[in-house]
């Protein structure tokens, strides 16, 4: 599936990278439920929580897993 890595020779996001979004989406997400906005908008925000920490765990769990494989 990663045959063709383009010009650059990188592989895709690590899951380093990909818990720091994740990191970043909570943050975004609880920085927007400070603002007085609509109730679509505040059930994006709380879903964006929930996806990140989600986000958080997996891909926490994923680079821990392939450090103790690398042993």
């Amino acid at each position: 599936m990663h045959s063709n890595r383009g010009l650059t020779g990188r592989r895709g996001w690590g899951y380093g990278e990909r818990f720091a979004v994740a990191v970043a989406l909570v943050l975004v997400s609880l920085l927007w439920l400070t603002e007085n906005t609509a109730l679509w908008a505040i059930v994006l925000c709380w879903a964006g929580v929930v996806g990140g920490v989600l986000g958080m765990l997996y891909s926490g769990w994923r680079y821990i897993r392939t450090r103790e494989d690398a042993r």
